[in-house]
């Protein structure tokens, strides 16, 4: 790149990887390495099954990466995890192993395949610990200077809040007075306490979720998004700019333009459509799956004639434009203002977006996670709640 600016080459570098993540299989979404380290019992496995799969950081299934850090992923979920083991601060062979466990990452963060680095360091720490000082503030200031995202994590978060708050305020100047002020904290409590009079309800799982996302780099966030299964907002917002990609491409394709060719320009457009929003709400459902919704859902009849073919189209662009509007009712954004009655795919593509959306949340608030991954189970559920919307929506 001899010859270019520093703001040209982070461009093209910015193209680069946008283009990288457009050509990835289309079952496939770009992989989160999130690094979660922390003192032995700060609650590190109870946090990652909170924020991703519970059986993500089930004890024994880490694969050694080296004698300092294991690697945890599951299939199908896109999220590598980076764990510290055995870390306690006290010991002179952990302390020996922290500069092991930096010369690591920063060797990751050097690497030229950007989907390879550590995307964001969580930094756990038991909030009834009242402790930042010594080999733990060295080891967070050696990972910080790596210059990867990095947050701290209180855990546990069940005692006086102003005892916490106010340990909170210690971190925080601390690490202000080592330049380190840059890093958040988020507390947290990640499942629900039982005492015998009451329940905590669990907290600031989604405020870690967004905090991370604010973080990361804009080319992996598709993979954390989906992996988490705490924030639907954040699913939402990454689901409707799906949507916006193929409205947009509708809008600029040929033969998305020509009658009777666009219905299969448009069938194609949204079968894509609903795998990849599938996939942002971790339901384990194939092509053929996405297939047999659209099949059996009518949703390659009805409202594809009334969209692509009928003659009196000017009513149907009315009553969708009015059904996407309900939407923003909802919380959605729907920035979709510019389409014209010339677009009938990729308004048939908006409508279908958001009836999905609808469909597949109302699954993914009421199905466990063994039952998400039961595709039969999945596919007949989708089915007939599209089928029901779409009902609705015709009355």
């Amino acid at each position: 790149m001899n010859g270019y600016t520093n703001q040209q080459k982070e461009k093209m570098e910015e193209e680069a990887l946008r283009k990288a993540v457009d050509e990835l299989d289309r079952a496939s979404l770009p992989t989160a390495n999130i690094m979660v380290a922390g003192i032995t019992g700060t609650g590190k496995s109870t946090l990652l099954n909170a924020v991703f799969s519970s059986d993500l950081a089930a004890t024994g299934t880490g694969r050694p990466v080296t004698d300092q850090i294991a690697e945890y992923d599951s299939p199908n979920i896109p999220i590598h995890i980076w764990d510290t083991v055995g870390l306690e601060l006290d010991s002179e062979k952990t302390k020996e192993s922290i500069k092991a466990i930096r010369d690591t990452i920063a060797n990751k963060s050097a690497s030229d395949d950007r989907f390879d680095r550590i995307h964001a360091i969580w930094y756990c720490i038991n909030s009834g610990s009242n402790r930042y000082q010594g080999a733990e503030l060295d080891f967070i200031k050696n990972l910080h200077s790596i210059g990867v995202p990095f947050i701290i994590v209180l855990t546990q978060c069940i005692g006086d809040d102003d005892e916490i708050n106010a340990f909170e305020a210690k971190i925080k100047s601390i690490n202000a007075s080592m330049g380190m002020e840059d890093i958040e904290i988020v507390q947290v409590l990640a499942t629900d306490k039982k005492t015998k009079k009451y329940t905590i309800e669990a907290f600031g799982l989604n405020e870690l979720v967004d905090t991370t996302l604010k973080k990361m780099p804009d080319f992996i966030k598709g993979g954390f998004i989906a992996a988490q299964k705490v924030s639907k907002a954040q699913k939402r917002v990454q689901c409707e700019k799906i949507i916006y990609s193929y409205v947009q491409a509708a809008k600029e394709g040929f033969w998305d333009k020509v009658p009777l060719i666009n219905i299969i320009s448009a069938n194609k457009r949204i079968l894509n459509m609903f795998k990849k929003i599938g996939d942002m709400y971790n339901a384990q459902v194939t092509m053929a799956g996405i297939e047999r919704i659209a099949k059996e859902s009518r949703i390659d009849f009805d409202n594809t004639f009334n969209g692509l073919i009928n003659p009196f189209y000017k009513s149907y662009h009315q009553k969708i434009l009015s059904l996407l509007n309900v939407k923003r009712d909802e919380g959605f954004e729907v920035k979709l203002n510019d389409l014209n009655k010339r677009d009938r795919v990729a308004l048939l593509i908006a409508f279908y977006g958001y009836t999905f959306i609808t469909a597949i949340e109302e699954l993914w608030e009421r199905f466990t996670e063994v039952q998400l991954k039961d595709m039969d189970t999945v596919c007949t559920n989708l089915i007939g709640i599209i089928n029901r919307i779409l009902k609705e929506k015709r009355k």
